[in-house]
């Protein structure tokens, strides 16, 4: 066998395996929370927005109720305002 072969050879095997086949659906992640799996359902997305309304609700209350809380100079305005608009 040429020198020629065997390198287009290994360089052909060489991408079939580097190349990304979409071999699974699903996909995990470790993080602070767990171990969680992603089966491509979205669940994760709801609940990263679910989250974030949760944070702006919260953020507009401080806002809007500072003098009540005591929270004078904590910046929850300027936070609520560049972060949810």
């Amino acid at each position: 066998m040429s020198m020629r072969r065997i390198l287009v050879a290994t360089a052909a095997l060489g991408t079939l395996v580097i190349l990304d086949t979409p071999s699974f659906a699903q996909g995990f992640r470790v993080g602070p929370g767990g171990l969680e799996i992603d089966d491509g359902r979205g669940y994760r997305e709801e609940r990263e927005d679910r989250r974030f309304r949760r944070m702006c609700r919260e953020l507009r209350d401080r806002c809007e109720n500072k003098d009540i809380y005591g929270e004078e100079g904590q910046g929850n305005c300027r936070r609520y305002r560049r972060m949810c608009g």
